[in-house]
Parts: C-alpha cells; structure tokens; sequence
C-alpha cells in the first residue's frame, strides 16, 4: 500500500458487486483487498477517526484512481464502482 496508507476499507455493496457481478476486464478488480468491510463507506469522510475491532483509524483517502490501460475503463468510459466504494487510512496513534 502506497503514501503512508496502512489499511483500506470497502463498502459492503461494492465488496459483493465484486463479488457477483464485476466483469473480468477490470485492471485491479481481481487484485484489489480490502482489510475491513464496512457499511456505508461513502460517509465517511477524509480525517475522520472510525472504530473498527476496537483500533481507531484514521481515514486518509477516500477512493481510488483508475488506470488508463483498464480494459473496462476503455470499454465503458466510466470509473466502476470500486473507484469510489474505498479508503485507505492509518492506524491511530496515541502519544
């Protein structure tokens, strides 16, 4: 996981459209892993603290980009919806 991200989320929806509906043509939709599945991911917001397991975590980026040689990309000309159904966050420390 790149730019200082520990952890990454997927909304419950998107994590069972990749499950049962995505097409195979999706560049990262076959390698992509989420640590934790949540509910309603797209309230979540960019700095918010959310409780998972009890460990806090600290929500860095919301979604992800897509790469221009994703097949399903250039079939569709749009973003699916694992573009924006993820985060990535870090591990909240205490001092």
């Amino acid at each position: 996981m790149g730019a200082g991200y520990e952890v990454s989320f997927i909304d419950k929806a998107v994590e069972g459209w990749l499950r049962n509906e995505a097409p195979d043509d999706g560049l990262c939709l076959k390698r992509f892993r989420a640590d934790f599945t949540v509910d309603n991911l797209r309230s979540f917001e960019e700095g918010e603290t959310v409780a998972i397991y009890g460990e806090r975590y600290i929500i860095i980026k919301k979604g992800k980009r897509c790469f221009d040689e994703c097949n399903l990309l250039k079939r569709t000309g749009q973003p699916c919806p694992l573009a924006s159904g993820v985060a990535f966050g870090k591990k909240e420390r205490w001092i």
